[in-house]
């Protein structure tokens, strides 16, 4: 469970980074972190401290929960399946009701193919 937790929050993380254009330098200045301290959460080598995770959720603007529960799979995803969710989540923070409505619907439609 924590290697899944890892690279849940790391996807994450790395996402909400990269939609801001920030480096990992400028995020670790905003956290006050290492660069390195950084990649590591990015590259799931470590789990986040509370006090850093509050603090990346905070300047990221990421729900803390839905970071846990996203390495809390019944079903071990691969890192790249994280990125997307991460990325999809990062998107969708960003659209209006509406067109999270449509998207929703676009997904379900997904869904019933498989």
């Amino acid at each position: 469970m924590t290697d899944a937790l890892k690279q849940a929050i790391g996807s994450q993380v790395k996402a909400a980074r990269e939609r801001r254009r920030w480096t990992q330098e400028e995020l670790a200045a905003k956290i006050g972190k290492t660069p390195e301290s950084v990649s590591n959460i990015e590259r799931s080598v470590h789990l986040p401290a509370l006090d850093t995770l509050i603090d990346l959720a905070a300047v990221l603007d990421l729900d803390i929960m839905g970071m846990i529960d996203a390495g809390q799979s019944k079903r071990r995803l691969s890192k790249k399946r994280l990125k997307h969710e991460a990325e999809i989540a990062m998107i969708v923070r960003d659209l209006s009701d509406t067109a999270v409505a449509i998207a929703a619907q676009q997904i379900a439609a997904l869904d019933r193919v498989k």
